[in-house]
């Protein structure tokens, strides 16, 4: 009876996760999926109070939690929605030409430290950063896990998962703005300033348009932008961490603005200016492959 229990149970999360992924108007179940996940993972990290987890760590753990239920659940979305068996694929990360992908992931990180050094200059010509040279094993570990895995996620979930499913909809010219939009404004940010926070969600907009772009570039390769992606984090939080320290009167306006006296670079108008740059010379250069599919 217990076995027969069970089954039944599972045939009904199964047909509720069906209802839910056909829901009408479409875009309703691509609004609630994040959050929802978001829901449960939070709701399955609260029993580890009872194991003496620290309640601080209890976000982290949620976030864990939703994204392994977002990437179990994602093969069954598309072939739900969209009656596609190959969801890897049609993401960007199939594991097929290991060397190639690795050559694109390598390529992105490259990339995310040049981009990071561009912006680094008008400040190093100013004075507005000292040498502090201090490495950390432990601080290089840290940036490569954060790195790795704010990359990989926040890939797989914009220019990957989102990008694809309102390109269904929308075509892809729109959804490269609306999935850059959204990008921006689920980053909360701690600065009041008006015109940081301006800065700081033009970046982020840029930002995604920019990796969107590279995509279609690399042919629906998700490789180079979590390569990208992750350079950007991993490399900033590397060297804000014991190399180089920033001077009280250092403008956020070309370091990006401040949180916890460390800047967020993508707000700064440096980068601004690079990636609007970017994202003209890309379009431009993808403007033929805009009229063909990713994969």
């Amino acid at each position: 009876m217990g076995v027969i229990n069970i089954q039944t149970k599972m045939k009904n999360i199964i047909i509720l996760f069906k209802s839910f992924f056909l829901l009408r108007p479409r875009f309703l179940s691509t609004i609630f999926f994040i959050p929802i996940l978001y829901g449960i993972g939070w709701a399955l990290s609260k029993p580890l109070l009872l194991l003496n987890f620290e309640e601080d760590n209890l976000p982290l753990i949620g976030t864990i939690i939703t994204f392994l239920l977002f990437i179990f659940l994602l093969p069954y979305w598309f072939y739900i929605r969209r009656n596609i068996s190959s969801a890897w694929v049609i993401l960007g990360i199939s594991k097929d030409k290991f060397l190639k992908n690795f050559f694109n992931f390598s390529q992105g990180i490259l990339f995310a430290l040049v981009l990071i050094i561009l912006i680094l200059v008008p400040l190093l010509q100013r004075n507005y950063i000292s040498w502090i040279g201090e490495f950390s094993p432990s601080i290089l570990l840290n940036s490569i896990l954060l790195g790795l895995g704010v990359g990989f996620a926040e890939e797989i979930i914009f220019r990957g998962w989102l990008l694809e499913e309102l390109k269904f909809e929308y075509g892809t010219k729109i959804s490269i703005a609306i999935q850059a939009i959204v990008f921006s404004f689920v980053h909360n940010f701690s600065n009041e300033l008006f015109w940081n926070m301006i800065g700081l969600r033009l970046g982020f907009i840029l930002l995604g348009i920019f990796l969107s772009l590279v995509r279609i570039r690399d042919q629906g390769s998700l490789w180079n932008c979590i390569g990208i992606h992750g350079g950007l984090v991993g490399i900033w939080f590397f060297i804000n961490n014991g190399l180089i320290e920033f001077k009280e009167n250092t403008p956020s306006f070309l370091a990006g603005p401040f949180t916890l006296n460390t800047p967020n670079p993508i707000g700064s108008f440096s980068a601004i200016l690079i990636l609007l740059f970017l994202c003209i010379f890309y379009a431009i250069k993808s403007k033929k492959i805009f009229s063909r599919p990713f994969n």
